[in-house]
């Protein structure tokens, strides 16, 4: 048994793993205290589906506001786009009983530039009665705001039935942030992720690059993060070598067998399965989804096992780590699911690593901000770096991690800890410096994770005009697993202020939102986010709007 706790505030819930499932305890005002136990993803369906209009009588905030100017419209969400989410969802059963689970959910979305959508979903749930369910068709509608800021409606239908909603803003036609924007009493639910357009001329084969670079996280019933290479050359067996950080330890280098791929359907969507060399071999069961010939997204279809990854085609030649780059970490405590989150800066050269800086956020304590330091690197010939860093007050807080190079601005890495699950992305900076004017435009936001009270979501715009000035114009889920119903908070535009350092790092306020959200920038156009706020978890990323 395992046990997860998110410490709330006034209302604190205990995820306790027995067998696969999740039991969510939570302490009620009186001090007494329920147990939940998830039910079937159909009943939250058939629940969802029964709520209909009344649903929306309920008060559902569906769409961002869309209160900024731009050039999007329904035309700018045009073909087949891949949407991968993971969250929480609380409903009443048809036997009128309370209750919850955790999910991962990719949803295959083909939308035709006026409004309509449909597609096919798959799901899993953290209860083994329900597991994994594939293959769930749906239709729907959706509508996109001058600003970027829309909407989605999707219906249900075999094998099962009802309706989600998904509040979106748009980076660009290629991409869309979403959140999940259920809050209704009989049903809430809070979820976040990203759409990415499909290239439908790669759609028909299996990803067949010499070499892949994969990143995984499992955060349900146990946590664990892989990272390595993934050689699917011959387009129906898989070769390659992981390192997995599972059980408090790292498993380095284990190399795969037994490792298959099946071709494709019309949508992109074929299974993925390999076994680990570990001394207690792991098999791990993937569907995967085509974004184009160099990248997939994986989710794990093992019933009631909760991960999700990213695959990219390894670039060629050297992979070097050198340069400026700004990098992005996210995991699971013993303590907390999403329980730590990390961004940072630092300069690459010749083994040495110099010029960190460093901000993370552990259990809702704010355990690095600002943080200088330095570290050392082994670059492996393969595209596995060792990584140290060290950061200023001692060796005693040495920080090990293991990356592996997708190309030499690219990386995806682990954390080498006992007390922690993290893993994330790093990409090289895209200027040397950095000034408040290189912070301009509208960029898209998506963050989540959780603070004193509740889970949070947000999607939406931060408007920056240059001079160290903000506008956010956000839609924000507020939940509670257990307490019904959610809120969906869809407020004025919030005005801020932010300083730039000559790093990128970006030292923002927010009016009722964050005193202390931090912004590392790999350029003008991306950057990594942080709420290094007290008593909170919620991170996430920020893009550039471009025009359709």
């Amino acid at each position: 048994m395992r046990n997860f706790a998110l410490n709330l505030g006034f209302n604190p819930f205990t995820f306790t793993m027995r067998g696969g499932g999740v039991v969510v305890s939570i302490a009620s005002a009186s001090g007494s205290s329920f147990k939940i136990v998830s039910s079937k993803f159909t009943n939250k369906i058939m629940v969802a589906g029964l709520c209909g209009l009344l649903a929306f009588a309920l008060g559902c905030g569906s769409s961002s506001s869309s209160s900024g100017s731009g050039p999007f419209s329904n035309a700018s969400l045009n073909g087949s786009y891949v949407c991968q989410l993971v969250g929480n969802d609380s409903f009443i059963d048809s036997a009128n009983n309370l209750q919850s689970e955790s999910y991962t959910e990719t949803l295959v979305i083909t939308t035709d530039g006026a409004g309509h959508l449909k597609g096919v979903e798959d799901f899993n749930s953290s209860l083994p009665a329900t597991g994994f369910v594939a293959g769930t068709a749906f239709t729907g509608t959706y509508t996109v705001g001058h600003d970027g800021n829309g909407s989605m409606t999707i219906n249900f239908s075999a094998p099962s039935s009802g309706q989600i909603n998904l509040s979106i803003t748009m980076e660009n036609t290629s991409k869309f942030y979403a959140v999940e924007a259920d809050a209704f009493a009989n049903f809430s639910a809070n979820a976040a992720g990203e759409g990415v357009k499909q290239n439908s001329s790669a759609l028909s084969t299996p990803p067949t690059s010499a070499s892949f670079v994969m990143r995984a996280h499992q955060e349900l019933p146990s946590s664990s993060a892989t990272v390595g290479t993934l050689n699917t050359s011959s387009a129906t067996s898989i070769t390659g070598t992981i390192d997995v950080l599972r059980a408090g330890a790292l498993l380095p280098q284990l190399t795969l067998t037994s490792g298959t791929l099946s071709a494709p359907d019309s949508n992109g969507r074929g299974t993925l399965v390999y076994t680990d060399s570990a001394s207690s071999p792991v098999t791990t069961h993937y569907e995967y989804y085509i974004l184009d010939t160099n990248t997939f997204l994986l989710m794990q279809s093992d019933p009631t096992l909760l991960g999700t990854g990213l695959a990219e085609a390894q670039a060629s030649g050297a992979l070097t780590l050198a340069g400026n780059y700004a990098f992005g970490s996210r995991g699971d405590t013993d303590t907390s699911i999403g329980g730590v989150r990390s961004v940072g800066v630092f300069t690459a050269s010749g083994g040495s690593i110099t010029s960190g800086k460093l901000d993370s956020a552990q259990d809702g304590t704010s355990i690095f901000f600002n943080q200088d330091f330095t570290g050392n690197y082994t670059q492996g010939s393969n595209g596995r770096v060792q990584v140290t860093l060290i950061p200023s007050g001692g060796a005693s807080v040495m920080i090990p991690e293991v990356f592996w190079m997708v190309s030499p601005s690219r990386a995806f890495f682990l954390v080498n800890a006992n007390n922690k699950v993290e893993d994330g992305t790093v990409d090289v900076q895209q200027q040397s410096t950095f000034a408040a004017a290189d912070v301009k435009g509208q960029y898209a936001l998506v963050m989540d994770g959780y603070n004193a009270s509740n889970l949070l979501t947000r999607a939406g715009t931060l408007i920056s005009d240059g001079n160290g000035n903000l506008q956010l114009n956000e839609e924000a889920n507020s939940f509670v697993p257990g307490n019904l119903p959610g809120l969906i908070n869809d407020p004025p535009t919030l005005p801020g202020n932010y300083t730039v350092d000559s790093n990128g790092r970006v030292s923002a306020t927010i009016s009722s939102v964050s005193s202390n959200l931090v912004i590392y920038m790999v350029s003008p156009s991306q950057a990594y986010i942080l709420q290094n706020d007290p008593s909170t978890e919620i991170s996430g990323t920020l893009q550039l709007q471009t025009s359709p």
